[in-house]
Order: structure tokens, then C-alpha cells, then sequence
């Protein structure tokens, strides 16, 4: 990918004459910035500031090989340093470093504003410094539209994130009941294949208490209206004396009557004369 993300180192070496000791010092550390040794360019170009304390050029080299060695937060605070500067074009240029050291602590917000402030110097100086500035202009300009996709991709898969973690709860719930579901229908299995003198004691269990339940209910229910009571035990009553003596009358008068009748009988039978022929 063209660019992608990337960072440029920029040195000066113009010094005027009496500050020589810090133009070779500068030399010394870009040499060992080149071959890869970034500690030994880190102390040549502190070594080098001794003698130009106030060099924009030397603090943007050091900012340079901190970002290249990973220490982002020391390349931060070097590019602070210089973005103030004087000169446009390492201004321009650390403002689009900087957009490099924020894009790799992941504050992409952060990285887009200093690309775009790299972008609107490089476009009031496109006269001074033409190819160098036009350079950095392209550069800021890619890394611009790129940290914005990168940005929307990164909506577009926490988005995606979300939905798949929503989706694979609802398929964990989903789950959970199919399991509670056939544990249940197992459980029903195993209960329809009990040994069937277990199942016989278990439903005269249950009818014993089906029956305990109605008697209960019966006891506690009122008679139906229609239900006759049942029959009282004879009570013997005491026979009072006047009743005796009635009874004893209608005995006598009974009697009387029987005998009476009878002798009207005898009387009117007629007598039988035996007959010898």
C-alpha cells in the first residue's frame, strides 16, 4: 500500500561556522540513523543540542528515532516541541508525523487533525520548497483517507460485533430451553418405564388420596334436601289405666258377643230323628 502510514526523517546540515561541533554531531546520528542504530543517533543528536539547544531540525531528528525505536510518547512530546516552528515546511512535516505517532496509540481521531493541519500548510506553501512540500501534501492527504476507512471499518465490525454477540445469546437462550425442553421428555421416558408393580402402587397411592380427599369433602358437605332421614328406634310407650280398663272392656264385650252368638246357634239346630226302616 502506497505510503501507508509512513514517516520521513529530515536533518539539517547547513550550520554556520562556529557551530560546527553540532553540525558534525548531527551528521554522526544521521549516519546511525541510517544504518538502524537509533540509540547511538539518539545520543549524537542530544550531543549536537548541547551546542543548539533551541534547533527545531534536532529536535524533529530525535522525535524522528524515538517514533522508529516505539517510544511514541517521547516522539510525541519532541514533535510538541516544533510545531510551532518558523519554518513551514518542518512544520507541515511534523504536524504529519504526528499524525503517525497518534494512528500507532490508536487515537485516530487525534491523527486525523494532524493530517489535516498538515495538509492546509502544505497548501499555502505549495510554492516554497515545490516537490518536498508537494510530497508531504500526497502523503498527509493518503494517510488522511486512509485513517477515515479505517475508522468506518472499525464502526462497521463493532456493529457486526454487537449483532453476532446478540445473536449468539439469543441462540444460547434458544439452547437452554431445547435442553430443559428434552430433559424434561426424558425424565417423562424414564418415569413411563418404572416397573409396573411401582406404577401400581403408585396410582393406588394416588387414588388412596383422591378417596381421603372425597370423604373428607363428603363429611364436611351438607345432607341433600331430598334425602330422607333415617328411621327413629321405637320407644316403648307406658300404658296408662284407663286404657287398660278400655281394653279390658273391649275384651269382655268381645267375648259376650262370641257367646251369645254361639248359643243362638245351638238353639236353631234342628234335632235328627234316626229313621229304622
Amino acid at each position: 500500500m502506497r505510503r501507508k502510514i509512513s514517516i520521513a526523517l529530515l536533518s539539517f546540515t547547513v550550520f554556520v561556522g562556529w557551530i560546527d561541533p553540532a553540525t558534525d554531531k548531527n551528521e554522526e546520528g544521521r549516519q546511525h540513523y541510517d544504518e538502524g542504530e537509533y540509540d547511538e543517533a539518539i545520543s549524537k543528536f542530544t550531543d549536537a543540542q548541547l551546542h543548539l539547544p533551541e534547533s527545531d531540525s534536532l529536535n524533529f531528528n530525535i522525535a524522528n528515532t524515538h517514533y522508529k525505536v516505539g517510544k511514541l510518547p517521547e516522539a510525541e512530546k519532541s514533535y510538541k516541541g516544533i510545531l510551532d516552528s518558523k519554518d513551514v515546511t518542518l512544520k507541515a512535516k511534523a504536524n504529519y508525523n504526528m499524525g503517525n505517532t497518534m494512528f500507532k496509540q490508536g487515537k485516530l481521531n487525534e491523527a486525523l487533525d494532524f493530517y489535516k493541519k498538515a495538509i492546509k500548510l502544505t497548501e499555502k506553501e505549495s510554492d516554497v520548497n515545490g516537490d518536498e512540500i508537494k510530497g508531504v501534501r500526497e502523503d498527509a492527504k493518503y494517510n488522511y483517507e486512509f485513517v477515515q476507512k479505517k475508522m468506518e471499518e472499525m464502526k462497521e465490525e463493532q456493529q457486526e460485533r454487537e449483532e453476532k454477540e446478540e445473536q449468539d445469546k439469543q441462540d444460547k437462550q434458544d439452547q437452554e430451553k431445547q435442553d430443559d425442553q428434552k430433559q424434561g421428555e426424558e425424565q417423562e421416558e424414564k418415569q413411563e418405564e418404572k416397573d409396573p408393580d411401582q406404577q401400581e402402587q403408585q396410582q393406588e397411592k394416588e387414588q388412596e388420596e383422591q378417596d381421603k380427599g372425597n370423604k373428607g369433602k363428603q363429611e364436611n358437605e351438607p345432607p341433600p334436601e331430598n334425602e330422607k332421614s333415617p328411621s327413629q328406634p321405637y320407644e316403648k310407650k307406658e300404658m296408662t289405666k284407663e286404657e287398660a280398663e278400655r281394653i279390658l272392656d273391649a275384651l269382655r264385650q268381645s267375648e259376650r258377643s262370641a257367646r251369645d252368638m254361639q248359643e243362638k246357634e245351638e238353639e236353631s239346630t234342628p234335632f235328627m230323628i234316626e229313621k229304622n226302616w
